[in-house]
């Protein structure tokens, strides 16, 4: 067992050529499905190969590697394998991580059948640095071409002396096949199946597009070079979501119907957020939204809101909604909190006590104190979400649990001397990066939802 941590996916990603921000960028990886770091899907397959190999689990020669990637095994998470199936013929082993089943790597055994090496006169394809392409969809198909070998990096020794280093060298580089061409940026790795073949006079891996289906957002490829030939399949995802502009907003709000309002924004940077600072100030209301990672992004929105505002009218402001419990901010008259951790996770089990407590701690705790830190504060804005009723997708239970909670501690606080006015509202499902998926959902659009709430916050009084 082990964990990965970020210099084991930078020893990858030179490895590889895989420098997909999904597994090494903590602030990109959080507009992506997985919401955070994830290992590389071949990271852990070769891993796992040589470990078995090291083992013993494994004997003798290898004639082929399949590998399906149903879960994200996310960075310091401890990493086992579990081998599930042993025969003469084959090894099936299951990386799980945290306790959830995550990959299935199944090893074939024996001396491998002859078939062909595939092209080797494609055309070497190049990616801008260690920028991933990001390529149409409609586009990809037939497209093919050759990547040439990446890094020297010795990880997987075992795997080397049974395969030979060209030939794991090729496996890793199907990684930045996926990660950095086709898909390429928007991409998540679904499954790869090689086998052993003669190996290529010329060292890399050749690929072909063999479909992209538009519909399922699959792209399928066939590789060969280097001593391997096989399929890999991938998935297009979704790009991050960009919500309405200041020049959307601002026509669909009467000018100067929030002046005089000071409105703070928790995870204001993106999503909901920075939806809401966009209605706030086009009505008028000065604006400061907060960020625990993306001052990039908040940076990038104080920037737009300012300038189509032709005034200093919006800021922005470091808060951690896990560990602070207020803001160095006296003029605060609104709040609407929309900071929030991941709300898809991953589970061993049906109800997860540490994830139930960091939702607790996100939407409940924080909430309540930054209601009582803030002095000047006439009305707060807690969003419940739709997804407490029976509905909701699977594995939300913590989540819902929080949320309706959270409904309850709104009623109370607004009945307690001492606290805002606190408005509650069980929002629909918008599109936004934590609710895009890799199918189409049904969902409301945010700025026609948002804008009426926002006119009700502003104009309540206790």
């Amino acid at each position: 067992m082990r964990r990965f941590t970020e210099q084991d996916q930078e020893r990858f990603a030179r490895l590889s050529g895989d420098w997909n921000p999904m597994h090494l960028d903590p602030v990109a990886a959080r507009r992506t499905q997985a919401g955070a770091p994830v290992v590389h899907g071949v990271h852990l397959t070769l891993w796992t190969l040589d470990t078995l190999i090291r083992d013993g689990v494994v004997k003798g020669a290898v004639a082929s590697v399949q590998a399906v990637f149903n879960k994200f095994v996310y960075l310091n998470a401890l990493t086992e394998i579990r081998v599930v199936r042993a025969s003469d013929d084959a090894i099936e082993a299951i990386v799980s991580a945290a306790g959830v089943d995550t990959t299935t790597v199944t090893i074939g055994l024996g001396v491998a059948e002859p078939v062909e090496a595939g092209a080797m006169d494609q055309p070497a394809v190049v990616t801008q640095g260690r920028l991933a392409n990001v390529p149409e969809l409609a586009m990809m198909a037939k497209q093919s071409g050759w990547m040439d070998p990446e890094g020297s990096e010795d990880m997987f020794p075992e795997a080397s002396r049974a395969l030979g280093a060209r030939r794991v060298g090729a496996i890793a580089l199907s990684s930045r096949l996926v990660g950095m061409l086709f898909p390429g940026q928007h991409s998540v790795y679904g499954s790869l199946e090689v086998a052993v073949a003669p190996v290529s006079p010329r060292p890399g891996l050749g690929f072909h597009v063999t479909m992209a289906n538009v519909r399922t957002r699959l792209v399928r490829m066939s590789v060969a070079g280097s001593g391997i030939t096989g399929t890999v399949i991938a998935f297009a995802r979704r790009e991050a979501v960009a919500q309405p502009s200041m020049a959307e907003v601002a026509p669909l709000v009467e000018a100067g119907s929030f002046a005089g309002a000071t409105a703070l924004v928790t995870g204001g940077s993106r999503g909901l957020g920075a939806l809401t600072a966009r209605i706030l100030a086009a009505g008028g209301a000065r604006v400061i939204v907060t960020y625990a990672l993306g001052r990039e992004d908040a940076d990038a929105l104080v920037t737009e809101i300012n300038g189509f505002a032709g005034s200093p009218v919006c800021s922005a402001l470091r808060y951690d909604m896990m560990q602070d419990t207020g803001v160095p901010v006296d003029s605060v008259t609104h709040l609407y909190h929309f900071a929030s951790p991941r709300i898809y996770r991953q589970k061993a089990a049906l109800f997860d006590a540490r994830v139930f407590a960091e939702f607790a701690r996100a939407y409940l705790g924080s909430f309540h104190d930054l209601c009582l830190a803030l002095p000047g504060l006439r009305v707060a804005f807690y969003p419940s979400s739709v997804f407490v009723e029976p509905s909701r997708p699977r594995d939300m239970t913590e989540y819902a649990m929080i949320k309706a909670a959270g409904e309850i501690l709104c009623e109370e606080m607004s009945a307690t001397e001492g606290f805002p006015l606190v408005i509650g509202r069980r929002l629909p499902r918008m599109l936004t990066d934590q609710t895009a998926t890799l199918a189409r959902v049904a969902t409301d659009d945010a700025l026609t939802t948002m804008l009426p709430v926002v006119r009700e916050v502003q104009g309540a009084e206790r």
